[in-house]
């Protein structure tokens, strides 16, 4: 009779104890974190403030105890696999057919698309505004300024979101934007349309990462330099041609990989792409930015002018491209266009690429 309370005070015991063993032995080490989340550090105690460091500590714990990673990779297996739901709606929504898509964390853009986080005309005239201050600061330096938007996966395949989060049928932020762009000198390249044919006969887009793939970026970087070349001749002609396309199989994304699915879940295409010799540029140095968190690089290539090209996650794969058709190409991963780079770099064509999720940053570039 006393046996059955004895064993259920011992397990009740060690359950409360392996959180502990599990941070000081690492039992559960082989699960890492995924989640694409800032891991907080250890607080530390500066007394009198007591009440401030528990407060912290509780944040740091909830994020750090001992068999958490363990814990969410079940827990996001039994919730997709057994009633396909998304375990981080907030992060990753799951869509139709194999498709996922980013979620509201990231500047609400599920809300975005559905037309419930409008930008204002006001916000627009301002945005255009600002742009037209840079591009007559960068034309005084003999530069070309050309705005350039990366589209959201929710833009270009709408068909597989979630039935309840389909996208509003009104005017979207970035139609409003270009509304207000279009009553101004900007060079502004819109590529929707672009990636919307192109889709009818290639994948443009990765279903399982929040970026397009190689042969979206491909389509993407031939409409940029055939806008560029309105201005300037000398840069050559994109031609499909002069690139090596192969179909393999694909991996996993960062969407999945933040549900630690990446296992499971994988796109069933990707596009390995290879440009001919006369198309090619050449990676010559690579230089760190703690600042930034991401190193800039730059290239020499068979073109001519000097591009400067400051933009995002999106512009990574782009330098596989862009870099054949200028003499000279320096990519910056940034938020901000620094005049003092300008200066320095002395560029012909600087293009500013921005996800259209962000393109509220666009007021402050």
């Amino acid at each position: 009779m006393n046996l059955r309370p004895r064993l259920l005070a011992f397990t009740f015991a060690v359950l409360l104890l392996l959180p502990m063993l599990d941070q000081a032995l690492g039992l559960s080490i082989r699960f890492s974190s995924t989640e694409n989340r800032q891991v907080q550090g250890m607080p530390a105690l500066n007394f009198p403030h007591v009440r401030s460091f528990v407060h912290q500590f509780d944040r740091y714990y909830k994020e750090n105890f001992g068999w958490r990673n363990a814990l969410f990779y079940a827990y996001s297996r039994w919730k997709f696999n057994m009633l396909g739901l998304s375990p981080l709606p907030e992060k990753v929504v799951v869509g139709k057919n194999g498709w996922f898509y980013l979620g509201n964390s990231y500047n609400k853009v599920i809300d975005q698309h559905r037309g419930l986080q409008p930008l204002s005309a006001d916000s627009a005239r301002r945005i255009a505004d600002h742009l037209i201050n840079r591009q007559q600061e960068l034309a005084q330096q003999g530069a070309q300024l050309y705005i350039f938007i990366a589209p959201d996966s929710h833009t270009i395949y709408p068909e597989y979101l979630p039935d309840h989060l389909q996208q509003s049928p009104a005017p979207s932020r970035l139609d409003i934007l270009k509304e207000a762009i279009n009553k101004t000198t900007l060079r502004f390249v819109d590529i929707r349309d672009t990636l919307r044919a192109a889709k009818r006969n290639h994948v443009v887009y990765y279903q399982t990462d929040t970026h397009w793939n190689e042969y979206g970026t491909l389509i993407g970087c031939a409409a940029l330099l055939n806008r560029i070349r309105l201005d300037q001749p000398t840069v050559a002609p994109v031609r499909l041609s002069d690139y090596h396309i192969e179909q393999q199989r694909g991996g996993a994304g960062d969407l999945t990989t933040m549900l630690t699915l990446q296992d499971e879940q994988k796109d069933p295409l990707y596009y390995y792409i290879k440009p001919v010799p006369n198309r090619m540029g050449r990676q010559t140095a690579l230089i760190p930015n703690e600042a930034l968190g991401f190193p800039s690089t730059r290239f020499t290539g068979p073109g001519s002018g000097r591009l400067l090209f400051v933009g995002d996650s999106f512009s990574h794969g782009m330098m596989g491209y862009l870099p054949g058709y200028f003499r000279e190409s320096y990519f910056v991963r940034s938020n901000q266009l620094d005049p003092i780079l300008v200066k320095t770099e002395r560029p012909t064509v600087v293009v500013i690429e921005i996800v259209e999720r962000n393109i509220n940053k666009l007021a402050t570039f």
